[in-house]
């Protein structure tokens, strides 16, 4: 479980890494745009303050699905942690729609897929727990 746990880790790690990098190459039309009208996301500008939002962000995932998983069995942790799928597959949606309007458009493909990495990476959480879960199940059944 704690091998497990530390390569999920390793993989968010990583993946935060890229979304950083890729978050912070907004074109510069955007990055005057994040200057000038919303300073309030000037740590984007800088690779590694949004790669540790973004890991700091999927940790507190973490914790809550590890909490779920812990506690429910595996019917009622499949149907929350499958919740958890959807509503990723929907934040990525919904980004989706928003990087197709003008001002988000111009921030450019690179910072966009940081954008979808983001909800991504909360789906590869929620795939880690419906796995273990069953892998859980599985090694308790071959011990009996």
């Amino acid at each position: 479980m704690d091998k497990k746990l530390i390569s999920l880790n390793a993989i968010l790690v990583l993946l935060a890494v890229i979304v950083g990098w890729t978050l912070s190459k907004a074109t510069v039309i955007g990055k005057v745009g994040i200057h000038v009208l919303h300073r309030e996301y000037m740590f984007l500008n800088s690779w590694w303050k949004g790669a540790l939002l973004v890991w700091g962000i999927w940790i507190v995932l973490e914790i809550i699905q590890y909490r779920i998983w812990k506690r429910n069995c595996r019917n009622i942790n499949l149907a929350i942690q499958t919740s958890f799928i959807f509503l990723a597959v929907l934040g990525l949606y919904f980004t989706y729609l928003d990087f197709r309007t003008f001002s988000h458009g111009l921030l450019g493909d690179r910072f966009h897929i940081g954008g979808y990495l983001f909800w991504i990476g909360w789906g590869i959480i929620s795939l880690f727990f419906i796995k273990l879960r069953n892998d859980d199940i599985a090694s308790k059944e071959n011990q009996a």
